[in-house]
C-alpha cells in the first residue's frame, strides 16, 4: 500500500511539472533554453566588423615598401573615388618600372604615390623621365647593333628607284623619282620632296616615291609626315617590309609603342631571324609594360647566339619580378 501511494505521489509531482503553475496549461515538450557558445554570440559582430573592413578598403590605398611620415613600414592614402582597384600598392615595384609603363599599368597607384611625395609629379618630371627612357633605349640599341658587326647604312643609301626614267619627259614618274634621289643625296631636301611628290602624283601606286619622301621627312624631323608617307607605301604594297622597318622606330620615338610593336612583328614575320628587330620589339614591349612578350624576344635573341645589354636585362628583371 505504501509503495502504491509512493507511485501515485510521484505521478502527481510529474504531472505538476508538466503543467503551468498559474493557468494549469500543459507544457509538455517544452525544453529549457540552451546557453549559446561564445562564438555563436559573437558571430554576428564578427561578420559586421569584417563587412565594415572590406567596405573601408574601397576608400583607401594601402602603400607598402615605404617609410611613412609616422615611421611606419606602410602608409594609407584616401582614394579619389570609391572602388577596389589598386587598393594595395607595392611602391618598390612601381618605382622600379619605367615611368611610362607604370603610368599605364598602375595609374591610381602613381597618383597616390605622387600625392604623398614618394615619387615626383608634374609635367617637368614626366618630360625628364621620358627623355631619360629614350636615351636609355638609344644606348641599348646602339650597344646591341655594335655587337652585330653589321655595316651601318646611311639613309641616302636606302633611297629606292624603280626603272630608269624617260629623262626627256619631265613628267615621267620614274624620272621625277630619280631626280628626287639625286637632290636628296645633295642635301637639297625641299627639291627632293617636290620631285617625289610629283612622282606619286603622276603614278598614285608609286610606293617607292612615298617611301623616299618619308626618308627625307624623317631626316628633317617631320615625324608625323614621315609616318604618313611610310603608311601610304605599305598600304600600296603590304609586302613592302622596308616601310615597316623604318616606320617602327618612328612610332617608338613618338611613344606610340603598340603601333611600333605591330610594325616590328610584320618585319619578323617576313624575316624570323632578324635579331635587331627582335631587340627593338623587346624594348617597345618593356616600355609598354608587356614584360612576358619582352622576355620572349630576349629568349629568341639568345637562341640566335647573341647577347642582350646587361643593363636592359637588369631593369627588365626588376620590372617583371623575375630573378
Amino acid at each position: 500500500m505504501a509503495l502504491k501511494k509512493s507511485k501515485e505521489y510521484k505521478d502527481q509531482i510529474s504531472s505538476k511539472a508538466e503543467t503551468c503553475p498559474h493557468c494549469g496549461a500543459p507544457i509538455k515538450g517544452r525544453t529549457a533554453k540552451k546557453t549559446r557558445k561564445w562564438y555563436e554570440r559573437t558571430s554576428v559582430t564578427l561578420c559586421v566588423a569584417a563587412g565594415l573592413i572590406i567596405v573601408g578598403f574601397g576608400f583607401i590605398h594601402v602603400i607598402t615598401g615605404v617609410l611613412s611620415p609616422f615611421e611606419l613600414p606602410f602608409d594609407i592614402v584616401l582614394k579619389e573615388s570609391f572602388g577596389y582597384r589598386e587598393t594595395f600598392i607595392n611602391a618598390r615595384k612601381i618605382i622600379s618600372l619605367p615611368y611610362s609603363a607604370a603610368k599605364i599599368k598602375y595609374p591610381l597607384s602613381c597618383k597616390a604615390l605622387q600625392s604623398r611625395n614618394y615619387i615626383e609629379s608634374g609635367s617637368v618630371f614626366e618630360t625628364r623621365m621620358s627623355r631619360h627612357l629614350r636615351e636609355n633605349m638609344k644606348t641599348w640599341q646602339a650597344e646591341f647593333e655594335r655587337s652585330l658587326n653589321k655595316p651601318e647604312l646611311q639613309w641616302q643609301d636606302k633611297l629606292l628607284g624603280q626603272t630608269p626614267g624617260n629623262e626627256m619627259d619631265s613628267e615621267d614618274p620614274n624620272a621625277c623619282n630619280n631626280r628626287g634621289i639625286v637632290s636628296a643625296r645633295e642635301g637639297q631636301y625641299e627639291t627632293a620632296i617636290a620631285q617625289f611628290t610629283r612622282a606619286f602624283q603622276r603614278n598614285p601606286a608609286f610606293a617607292e616615291a612615298y617611301y623616299n619622301r618619308g626618308l627625307v621627312d624623317l631626316t628633317i624631323g617631320q615625324l608625323g609626315q614621315a609616318i604618313s608617307d611610310f603608311t601610304n607605301a605599305v598600304e600600296i604594297k603590304p609586302e613592302f617590309i622596308e616601310g615597316y622597318k623604318i616606320r617602327g622606330p618612328i612610332h617608338v620615338a613618338m611613344s606610340q609603342y603598340e603601333q611600333a610593336i605591330s610594325d616590328f612583328t610584320k618585319v619578323i614575320e617576313h624575316n624570323p631571324d632578324s635579331a635587331e628587330t627582335y631587340f627593338r620589339r623587346s624594348l617597345a614591349c618593356y616600355v609598354n609594360g608587356w614584360y612576358d612578350k619582352a622576355w620572349q624576344d630576349v629568349y629568341k635573341i639568345q637562341e640566335l647566339g647573341l647577347s642582350v645589354p646587361a643593363e636592359f636585362l637588369t631593369l627588365l628583371r626588376a620590372a617583371s619580378g623575375k630573378q
